[in-house]
């Protein structure tokens, strides 16, 4: 994505206060020509950033929020009151909700004069399900946030771990089709590698020139941002132990990311179909070390 489209994108989401659902709908009217999967990790990338830095703001007034939302709840306005709330004060509602809950559970113990702490695991507890809340008016309300957040919520963090397993089964799949060699993530931790790609390839492949011996596979947008912290955390791991490989953004990167002289990885949107597999012996330089790929 060119630059200038994307700060399109992320001056319209800077720019709006309320629920990042519909947030989403805006940007999804507003740039029709971008998949819904790209607006929405996108969003979901600028709105964490945001919280990040905004809510600290927020757990400094945990006990301003817990006494607005029982005056709502005292004066019946209705459910959504927890909602409402994060729309008005631009608020993440399971985050909200957190903290709401967390002070329950310390005015309950206060009030049975149990010291027992309610951590951020028992928290998440409740928040998947919000059966075991025993106040029932906070329960519902902690049931609407978690389906009103389409960025925080369980459900929300069930979707995007069932949609990066969707993409992974997809490269595996087209791998298969492309007749390439390969051993896979479960494979490689059999023998004990800690960070592994999705795709070892056995024999290695060229995509325009460049040789690959891993692929790994993102389901999402990559901005700078993004694409450091994976090249830090992950890419960087692949190439020392591996050498040179292929990084796959399936919903689209900025342009800025690329860098032509970069010899360690390259960056797709999809899986290329122009590859040639390698002939004859070829070598490749990773550090100060030398290595041949030998056909096979």
């Amino acid at each position: 994505m060119d630059p200038e489209r994307y700060n399109e994108v992320i001056s319209v989401i800077r720019n709006f206060r309320g629920l990042t659902k519909n947030c989403l709908k805006l940007l999804e009217e507003t740039f029709p020509t971008i998949s819904s999967d790209t607006l929405y990790s996108i969003l979901n990338t600028e709105f964490q950033r945001k919280m990040r830095y905004n809510f600290g703001k927020t757990q400094n007034n945990r006990n301003k929020f817990w006494a607005m939302f029982r005056k709502g709840i005292e004066s019946n306005q209705g459910p959504g009151v927890l909602v409402n709330l994060a729309e008005v004060h631009d608020v993440s509602p399971c985050l909200l909700a957190r903290l709401i809950l967390q002070k329950y559970f310390e005015d309950q113990e206060d009030k049975n004069g149990e010291k027992e702490k309610e951590t951020s695991v028992n928290i998440n507890r409740y928040l998947k399900n919000t059966c075991l809340i025993p106040d029932v008016d906070l329960a519902y309300e902690v049931f609407l946030c978690t389906i009103f957040d389409n960025i925080y919520s369980p459900l929300a963090d069930a979707m995007k771990m069932s949609l990066g397993q969707q993409y992974e089964i997809r490269l595996h799949k087209e791998a298969v089709e492309l007749n390439l060699s390969f051993r896979d993530e479960e494979y490689l931790r059999k023998f004990g590698y800690d960070k592994t790609p999705d795709l070892k390839l056995e024999v290695p492949i060229a995509i325009d020139g460049f040789v690959i011996n891993w692929i790994e596979s993102k389901a999402l947008f990559a901005n700078e941002e993004v694409h450091r912290d994976y090249m830090n955390s992950q890419y960087l791991s692949y190439w020392n132990r591996f050498g040179p490989g292929l990084v796959i953004y399936w919903f689209g990167f900025l342009k800025t990311i690329v860098e032509t002289s970069d010899k360690r990885f390259i960056v797709r949107d999809h899986l290329p179909t122009n590859i040639r597999k390698i002939l004859g012996n070829i070598f490749i330089q990773i550090g100060n070390y030398t290595f041949k790929l030998v056909d096979r």
